[in-house]
């Protein structure tokens, strides 16, 4: 009997393992030194700049508008309503155009009630006068009648003394005589003092009721104003430029309901880059572009507040403006903040920051490029200024490449 004898099973060695892997490891390592494993880069996708050295004239951009340099802010004179619109924004105006008109019933009745008020205080004037007049005549009616008394007294003294002196008239009767004509003079003096009094107290009358009728004029005035403001008026010539309310709304005292503007004394208004704000000065000139022509300024006001990065600039206008100019227009402003001189500078990349460093890859050829770390200095409207690591004659990709900032370099393909 044949006994079938079995194959010996093969057996995979772990040193052949470990062969295999390195292998493939070597493998993968030198794929990945070659040039073919550098990151490409359509050449459409990105543009380059070379470094230059030269003055380089610093310059800040901004945005902004043109401002009305003499504004009026128009107001409701109490709580009113909207009952017609006129004119709306964008609208020329002059002194005596009606915006809007607003109502209130209840100021219309206080004109009415101050009007009646002060025919009141006028009749009581009239009234006042002839009663003063009355008591004027009264009192001088009294002067006459002791007038009159005193001259009788005055005569029959004088006849009784020559008949006193003659011892007709006993001395008694002439004593009676010359103190009755003395009791006339004093009696006489007091009423023309009374007279005088009456007259003084009655311009003093006269004075305090005038007084009170024109505190009443006053109030009419100031009420009949108010009455007049409800018709909004634009008060100046310019545009009107904000109209903050509408058909049918309820204004209350105070708020805003329209603001015109001039047309022709303007000023601009720059936002700046909060980072660019160290470089600006008062007085520093300022080329504005109204995109339908160039005029020019110098800063009037930094203002100190930032708001959103920016930072707000008034720009006096010393030139003629285009005709194009006009309130709200956006515009572009390029301060000029001074100059560098024989200084290395290029086209401002994406991203960069004055005072900073940046990693920009430099051309080493027209097909690759080799990252490098270079300092930037100031920045200068569309450049910024070298301080360190680059070369007059350099290119640089200025485009976004923070996708690749781990790559050492870069091909370029077409």
């Amino acid at each position: 009997m044949d006994i079938k004898r079995e194959k010996p099973k093969k057996s995979v060695s772990k040193l052949g393992l470990l062969v295999g892997f390195g292998s493939f490891a070597i493998a993968g390592i030198w794929l990945l030194v070659q040039p073919g494993a550098e990151a490409k880069v359509d050449r459409q996708d990105i543009w380059t700049a070379q470094v230059q050295r030269g003055d380089l004239p610093m310059q800040v951009d901004g945005f902004g508008k043109l401002k009305s340099k003499v504004q009026r802010l128009l107001t409701a004179p109490t709580n009113a309503l909207v009952e017609e619109i006129v004119l709306r924004p964008g609208a020329l105006v002059t002194p005596d155009s009606i915006i809007l008109r607003l109502s209130n019933p209840e100021v219309e009745q206080e004109v009415r009630d101050a009007k009646r008020e002060l025919d009141n205080r006028k009749a009581e004037v009239r009234q006042l006068k002839i009663n003063q007049q009355r008591e004027l005549l009264t009192q001088k009616a009294i002067l006459a009648d002791l007038s009159s008394k005193l001259e009788l007294a005055q005569v029959r003294v004088e006849a009784e003394a020559k008949l006193h002196a003659e011892g007709i008239v006993s001395s008694l009767d002439f004593k009676r005589s010359t103190t009755e004509l003395e009791q006339f003079k004093q009696l006489l003096n007091i009423e023309q003092q009374r007279l005088e009094q009456l007259a003084q107290g009655h311009e003093e009358s006269l004075v305090i009721a005038q007084e009170r009728i024109d505190q009443q004029q006053e109030q009419l005035a100031v009420i009949t104003q108010r009455f007049e403001r409800l018709i909004v008026r634009a008060g100046m010539d310019g545009v009107l430029q904000q109209l903050p309310v509408e058909l049918g709304q309820n204004v209350a005292i105070g708020e805003q309901v329209a603001l015109v503007g001039s047309m022709k004394e303007l000023q601009a208004q720059l936002l700046v880059s909060q980072s660019q704000v160290q470089q600006l000065a008062i007085g520093q000139s300022v080329d504005i572009d109204t995109r339908g022509g160039q005029a020019e300024g110098r800063i009037r006001r930094i203002d100190p507040v930032i708001q959103q990065g920016s930072v707000l600039v008034e720009v006096e206008i010393t030139s003629a403006l285009p005709d194009n100019a006009r309130p709200e227009l956006s515009i572009d402003g390029l301060i000029h903040t001074g100059q560098l001189t024989n200084t290395l500078y290029i086209k401002k990349p994406i991203g960069a920051r004055p005072g900073n460093s940046m990693r920009l890859f430099r051309l080493s050829d027209e097909s690759h490029a080799k990252a490098t770390n270079i300092n930037l200095g100031a920045e200068a409207g569309d450049f910024i200024q070298i301080i360190a690591g680059a070369a007059v004659g350099e290119s640089y990709i200025l485009t976004d490449m923070s996708r690749w900032q781990d790559q050492p370099s870069i091909s370029i393909k077409d």
